[in-house]
């Protein structure tokens, strides 16, 4: 078993990553820093669906535009995590962590003070990319300083920073709408975050050590990033605005055929040279990692789209005010909070099968809400869901820590960051195309009018989380082994926490 910073010693740790290891006595602070980082994306995610209806009315949007903003920031989310994962492996992910929260800070302000569509979406696609080389360095930090229970151990501490920005993030924007102008509140929301981001700035600075500067040539992979990057993007495109004519779309595939057929043979070309290519064999060729991510990719874009449909129809729809729905949405995140707690325990007893325990709750609680929406309406509805909030922040408590865990579990340490950049950008990318697709099936069936566009609009994300419950009881996500140490499964691993 691999505890602190000690690592089996058939795997071995690059220099970048060895010299980098915090001491023990500054493993508190390094933490921190991810959390604060954690805490200060997080909270921006959860307030921007707030601001919709808003923007929508004081910047004069078509629906077009406001799916733009609502699933910008996951777009270029992705992007930037695409090179930020293998930079960070390679030189160390100090300058890239605060460099990542400048940007976001950057692009926010660009946002908060735009008074057109195109400002608007741009500074969301600025904060997006700075998002995701940020994101990419927080979950390699924790990778890099802990193992076993003990990572497990910190992606709860994560899990709990992002329950707590959904919990703050909501109230405090309820309560800009309430006491401030609807034209001035939403600027101010897209702002709350700054004294979160500069205050990460300070302890990303303070808590993460610095890694030498090395004289070696250091194999990035440019263009393998490019290829992907330029993918992402395009492959995004149409699920953000389906209303694309159909020359372009067919113009978008075949571009996207093309750069995966060259993204493929620039790969196998890189690999064969005795270069180590993006997308690293060690992670590709495992079943267990693969798998994670596919889990990951269909929970998290379910999740994520739900909670964003829901939202923006109350609020639009029936306009019950920002601050009750905000505050609906207290119960269901300590209830995440507090399970992420239990997680660590239950993990222990059950290993990775608590992953499939936990979507199955979510999986009831998507399909109830659908067929609530066609029961009731109003009040009643927004009572009902509250209520089964409650049971999807349980879920989504339980299932968040382990399901990372078991994932990066597979990934050796030279590949921590690329490992959790391939995660995070699954996850972002399911999310730009779930958001998308569900608030344009909430509009397009009668948002403003019918309970049933609820229903339809919540239905892929009941599919999807089936799906993701179905990838969680293959053999490989339960059995494969730990690559940190190859004589230890994650089952085994629970059994250790």
């Amino acid at each position: 078993m691999v505890r602190g910073s000690r690592v089996s010693s058939d795997v071995a740790v690059p220099a970048t990553t060895r010299d980098a290891l915090p001491a023990k006595s500054a493993t508190r602070a390094t933490l921190w820093c991810c959390y604060g980082a954690g805490f200060a994306t997080l909270f921006d995610a959860a307030v921007v669906a707030f601001t919709a209806p808003a923007v929508r009315s004081a910047l004069h949007l078509a629906d077009d535009d406001i799916q733009w903003f609502l699933a910008a920031l996951s777009l270029t989310f992705g992007l930037g995590l695409a090179p930020a994962g293998r930079l960070g492996d390679a030189y160390g992910r100090r300058v890239l962590f605060v460099s990542g929260l400048t940007v976001f800070l950057i692009g926010a302000v660009a946002a908060a003070l735009a008074h057109d569509a195109s400002l608007l979406i741009g500074g969301r696609l600025i904060q997006g990319f700075g998002a995701g080389i940020l994101s990419a360095q927080v979950l390699g930090v924790i990778q890099d300083t802990f193992q076993g229970p003990e990572r497990l151990r910190a992606l709860v501490g994560y899990t709990i920073a992002g329950a707590f920005a959904a919990v703050a993030g909501p109230m405090i924007a309820g309560i800009a709408l309430w006491l401030l102008p609807a034209d001035f509140a939403w600027r101010v929301i897209l702002l709350l975050q700054t004294p979160f981001t500069l205050g990460a700035i300070v302890l990303g600075l303070w808590g993460i050590p610095r890694t030498p500067r090395l004289h070696r040539r250091i194999d990035l992979d440019l263009p393998g990033i490019a290829f992907l990057g330029a993918l992402v993007v395009l492959v995004t495109i149409p699920a953000i605005d389906p209303g694309l004519p159909g020359r372009t779309l067919m113009a978008i595939g075949a571009l996207c055929a093309l750069l995966v057929v060259a993204l493929v043979r620039w790969e196998r070309g890189y690999a064969r040279r005795g270069k180590t290519p993006l997308f690293a064999p060690a992670l590709i060729g495992s079943r267990g990692y693969v798998t994670g991510n596919i889990v990951a990719l269909l929970w998290f874009g379910s999740v994520l789209a739900f909670g964003t449909v829901t939202t923006v129809y109350f609020l639009q729809v029936y306009s019950i005010p920002a601050l009750a729905v905000a505050a609906a949405l207290i119960p269901a995140a300590v209830a995440r909070m507090v399970a992420a707690r239990w997680s660590e325990r239950l993990f222990a007893r059950s290993g990775p099968a608590l992953v499939t325990h936990g979507l199955v709750v979510q999986t009831a609680v998507l399909a109830g809400s659908g067929v609530a929406a066609l029961c009731w309406n109003g009040w009643a509805l927004f009572a009902i869901l509250s209520v089964l909030q409650f049971a999807a922040g349980v879920s989504s408590g339980v299932v968040e820590p382990p399901l990372r865990t078991v994932t990066l579990s597979f990934a050796p340490r030279s590949l921590h960051g690329v490992a959790a950049s391939f995660l995070q950008l699954t996850q972002r990318l399911s999310a730009t195309i779930f958001i998308a697709l569900s608030t344009g099936i909430l509009l397009a069936v009668g948002g403003t009018t019918s309970t049933a566009a609820l229903l339809w609009a919540t239905a892929p994300c009941a599919a999807a989380s089936l799906l993701a419950t179905t990838a969680s009881r293959g053999h490989a996500f339960r059995t494969s082994r730990h690559t940190d140490n190859p004589t230890t499964s994650p089952a085994a691993v629970s059994q250790e926490a």
